[in-house]
């Protein structure tokens, strides 16, 4: 993997090319499915990258005020706003930058239902189906004792003048398949409560743009229920917007050998993907761990954290300081949580397309780190 034109690491570079490719397809869905898409910030919020997603997307959904307020003043398309809880220091605003809300307990729409109501903002309920598949625990919203969504013997004798939509989450990086058993499950138990709602927002969590996607499957899913309902259909996805789309790029900057040879590189796992450690997440490197990769690593980060590790790797030859690696597929969720544990540098943003130079959206320096720890604008 080569980009064209200097480069300053660690940082993210997004194939603007693959994601038209991605937009393009997600263009399909919505006229074959006659449905809106919005780019869930919480897994996307690299501002300078909207032009070209509300090209194609509908809006954003936000989790909380500063999303709202990042998508109602850069985006500039619609906002639906979920939140586990609001508040009354809060909600003012979030009424001010949201198009549509959506309650997560029968408490909470009591409460500021009727203050949504005055204000012209239509409302939904998120729901907990207790459907999703395959799941840890720990990203499953369905899961027992789950503290998002109402569950169904909740609303047996509930009031939802209130509200007029649905609002729920299922899959978590799945194909049409977890679709399409949501679908289902939705119309065998949800029927009645359904036929009284105008709009239902199926969340996040589909692989929209992955190569093994079943789109026409979505679609015929999608299509079932406006044969059913009169709704207006939401998804909600992130990780499905930008298959593939996005690279990590980082430099070696020393190597040692304890026991074990270890690459130091000058991104960290703590500080730029925190799931690396905590959850053991993985993502490939450009041309490593091949068949025939016998040099083996552990990548670690610069800081003082002895957990500061990515994992190991093989390589095809022995990596030198100055070796650039290009982590795969890391356009989301990994830009939203980074941090400044022991002053590390959050990562530039670039824009590439083939055939082109990197292009510098975004770039960050010591007084990024300042503002942050003096509490200085």
């Amino acid at each position: 993997m080569e980009f064209r034109g200097q480069m300053q690491t660690p940082c993210h570079i997004l194939d603007l090319d693959r994601l038209e490719r991605n937009l393009a397809s997600i263009e399909r869905l919505k006229q074959a499915a006659d449905c809106n898409v919005l780019l869930a910030i919480k897994g996307f919020s690299a501002a300078a990258f909207f032009p070209e997603l509300r090209r194609t997307l509908d809006g954003v959904a936000a989790s909380g005020l500063y999303e709202a307020r990042l998508g109602r003043e850069q985006f500039g398309k619609m906002v639906q706003t979920f939140s586990p809880a609001f508040t009354h220091q809060n909600i003012g605003d979030i009424l001010r930058y949201s198009d549509r809300l959506v309650w997560n307990s029968l408490a909470q729409m009591h409460t500021f239902g009727p203050l949504a109501a005055r204000h012209s903002k239509p409302c939904a309920l998120r729901i907990n189906p207790q459907c999703s598949r395959g799941l840890p625990a720990a990203i499953d919203p369905c899961a027992p004792n789950s503290r998002l969504g109402v569950p169904l013997e909740q609303l047996e004798h509930a009031d939802l003048s209130l509200v007029s939509g649905l609002h729920l989450h299922t899959m978590c990086e799945q194909q049409a398949d977890m679709l399409e058993q949501t679908v289902d499950h939705l119309i065998a138990h949800w029927d009645p409560i359904l036929r009284r709602c105008q709009w239902l927002n199926l969340g996040g969590g589909q692989l929209l743009c992955h190569d093994g996607y079943d789109l026409k499957r979505a679609i015929a899913c999608l299509n079932k229920l406006h044969r059913r309902y009169d709704l207006e259909l939401y998804l909600e996805p992130c990780e499905g917007i930008f298959v593939d789309a996005g690279y990590f790029a980082t430099t070696v900057v020393d190597l040692v050998d304890n026991g074990m040879p270890t690459a130091i590189l000058d991104s960290s796992a703590v500080c730029h993907f925190p799931d690396a450690p905590y959850r053991g997440w993985e993502r490939e490197i450009v041309g490593a761990d091949g068949p025939d990769c016998p040099y083996e690593y552990m990548l670690a980060g610069p800081t003082c954290y002895s957990g500061d590790l990515f994992g190991k790797y093989t390589f095809s030859a022995p990596l030198q300081v100055g070796d650039v690696l290009y982590f795969r597929d890391t356009a989301t969720y990994s830009m939203v949580k980074s941090n400044l544990f022991n002053g590390v540098p959050l990562p530039s943003l670039y824009a590439y397309r083939h055939g082109g130079a990197l292009e510098l959206r975004q770039h960050y320096d010591y007084r990024t780190y300042y503002q942050m720890m003096a509490g200085q604008s």
